[in-house]
C-alpha cells in the first residue's frame, strides 16, 4: 500500500493585515477583522449664526459619491426612468441625552442631543472588508444635515461608520453629538398647567426633490430622564413623537423646499409654586375686599380707601407676575384668574359708591346691601369652583394623555427588552 505523506504548514492569519499595515503606514491593526484601526472621531467647535435656517454641516465635497452619480446609478439599477421616486432617503434617529434648563421667558431650552443618521452607499455593496469606522469621509456622498432650530454657538462632534445589513447592502452612518441651545415656540395658553414640546428639527441642505429625510424605524428615539436638570420645575416624559416636514427656505419661491423631520419630547410644568404663591395670594386679596362691608356704609370714603388699596395691591402683584412670561397677545389661565379677581374687587368698589344714593331710605339700603353682598360672594365662590373644574377638564386632560403615552411607551420598551433577552438566551449552534 502506497503511503501518503502530509506536510503541515503553520499559517499566520494576521500576516496579510500586518503587511497591509506596514505598507500603508499604520502602527496597529485589529486582528478580529484584519483592518487598521484609524481614529474615527473628529471634533470641532462650529460658530454657527443665529439664523434658524443656517447650516452647520461640513462641506464634505462631491468626490466619487456625488449626488448626480448616485441618482443615475439608482435609475440604472431600477430600470431607467421608470422610477417614480428616486430621492435618496436619509433615516434619522434623535436621542435626548441630557435636557437642560427650559427658559419660558426667552422661549428656548438647552440640551445635549445625539442625532444618528444613515443612508445607502450602493458603491460599497458586498465589500464587507470595508466596514467599520471611516476617516476620510470626503470621498463619499453626504446629505449635509443640520439642526434647523439651533440657536447661537454650539459644540458638535461627528463619527462615521460603514455598516452592512444581512443582504450585504452598505449603509453610511453618522453619529452627531450636539450640545447647545434650541429655539421652541412655547404654547402658554394653559400656563401654569401647560405641557410643552421640546423639538429638534433635522434637515438636509439638498432640495426635497433630491433628498428625503425620514424617521429611522429600526433605531428608536430616546429620552434620558435621569440627567434632566429642571426636575424641580418640570416633569419630563419618556415618550417621543416624530413628524416629517418640508421647510420653505425662500419665501418668494415656494418650490425651494427642504425635507426635514421634527422629533419632540414633552415636559409638563409643575404648577405647585404658582398655585401657592400666586393663585392663593390673589384669592386672599380678593376675599379681603368683602371685609370692607363691615365699615359703615354711610362712610364711603373709608370703604373706598380700603378697596382701592386692595385693587392697587392686585395690580402691582400682576405686574410682578408678568415679568416671568414673554409678551404674548393672548390670556393664560393665570391671567384670566387675576383679571377675574380684579373685576370682582372693582364691582365691590362700584357698590360702595352707589350705596350712598340710597341714604334717604336706610332700611331699603340695608336690604339691598345684604343682597349685593350675598350675590357677589356667591358669584366669587362659584367662579373659583368652576375655574378648578375647568383646569381639571382641559389642561389636566392633556397631562393624562401624556401619562398614558408614557405607559404605552414603557410597555413597548419592556416588550423589546423581553424579546432581546429571549434571543440572547437561545442556544447557538457551535461549529
Amino acid at each position: 500500500m502506497a503511503s501518503v505523506a502530509y506536510n503541515f504548514m503553520v499559517v499566520d492569519p494576521n500576516a496579510h493585515s500586518r503587511r497591509y499595515s506596514e505598507q500603508n503606514g499604520f502602527d496597529h491593526y485589529d486582528p478580529r477583522d484584519n483592518r487598521p484601526l484609524p481614529d474615527p472621531i473628529r471634533e470641532y467647535n462650529s460658530k454657527s449664526p443665529t439664523h434658524r435656517n443656517s447650516s452647520v454641516a461640513v462641506d464634505l465635497g462631491e468626490g466619487s459619491g456625488s449626488l448626480k452619480r448616485r441618482r443615475s446609478r439608482k435609475k440604472s439599477m431600477n430600470g431607467g426612468d421608470k422610477v417614480k421616486d428616486d430621492r435618496i432617503k436619509v433615516q434619522v434617529c434623535v436621542q435626548f441625552f441630557k435636557v437642560g434648563e427650559i427658559d419660558t421667558l426667552k422661549e428656548q431650552y438647552t440640551a445635549d442631543v445625539i442625532v444618528r443618521s444613515r443612508w445607502r452607499e450602493p458603491s460599497l455593496d458586498g465589500q464587507l472588508s470595508e466596514g467599520g469606522d471611516i476617516t476620510d469621509v470626503r470621498k463619499y456622498w453626504n446629505p449635509k444635515l443640520y439642526i434647523e432650530n439651533s440657536y447661537g454657538d454650539h459644540k458638535e462632534m461627528f463619527r462615521y461608520r460603514l455598516v452592512f445589513n444581512d443582504k450585504g447592502e452598505a449603509y453610511m452612518t453618522e453619529k452627531r453629538t450636539v450640545k447647545g441651545t434650541f429655539m421652541e415656540n412655547l404654547e402658554l395658553d394653559d400656563f401654569p398647567f401647560d405641557v410643552q414640546d421640546l423639538t429638534v428639527t433635522v434637515a438636509s441642505e439638498f432640495p426635497y426633490t433630491d433628498v428625503e429625510v425620514v424617521e429611522d424605524l429600526e433605531n428608536h428615539h430616546m429620552v434620558n430622564k435621569q440627567s434632566f436638570v429642571d426636575e424641580q420645575e418640570w416633569h419630563l416624559y419618556s415618550h417621543t413623537e416624530c413628524i416629517q416636514r418640508e421647510l420653505t427656505i425662500d419665501q418668494f419661491d415656494p418650490s425651494v423646499r427642504r425635507s426635514a423631520v421634527s422629533v419632540k419630547c414633552r415636559a409638563a410644568r409643575r404648577p405647585g409654586y404658582f398655585v401657592w404663591n400666586i393663585f392663593m395670594i390673589t384669592f386672599l386679596i380678593c376675599t379681603l375686599s368683602f371685609a370692607t362691608f363691615s365699615v359703615d356704609k354711610w362712610l364711603p370714603q373709608n370703604r373706598l380707601q380700603l378697596s382701592f388699596t386692595l385693587v392697587l395691591t392686585a395690580v402691582a402683584f400682576k405686574s410682578v407676575v408678568n415679568q416671568s412670561l414673554p409678551r404674548i397677545s393672548y390670556l393664560t389661565y393665570m391671567d384670566k384668574y387675576l383679571l377675574a379677581s380684579m373685576f370682582m374687587m372693582s364691582a365691590v368698589c362700584t357698590w360702595h359708591g352707589v350705596v350712598t344714593t340710597l341714604e334717604g331710605n336706610k332700611p331699603l339700603a340695608n336690604f339691598i346691601e345684604y343682597i349685593v353682598l350675598g350675590c357677589l360672594a356667591a358669584i366669587y365662590v362659584v367662579y373659583n369652583i368652576g375655574f378648578c373644574i375647568l383646569i381639571y377638564v382641559f389642561p389636566c386632560k392633556k397631562r393624562r394623555i401624556m401619562a398614558q403615552k408614557d405607559v404605552e411607551h414603557n410597555k413597548r420598551d419592556d416588550h423589546r427588552k423581553h424579546e432581546l433577552n429571549q434571543n440572547n438566551a437561545r442556544p447557538k449552534n457551535s461549529y
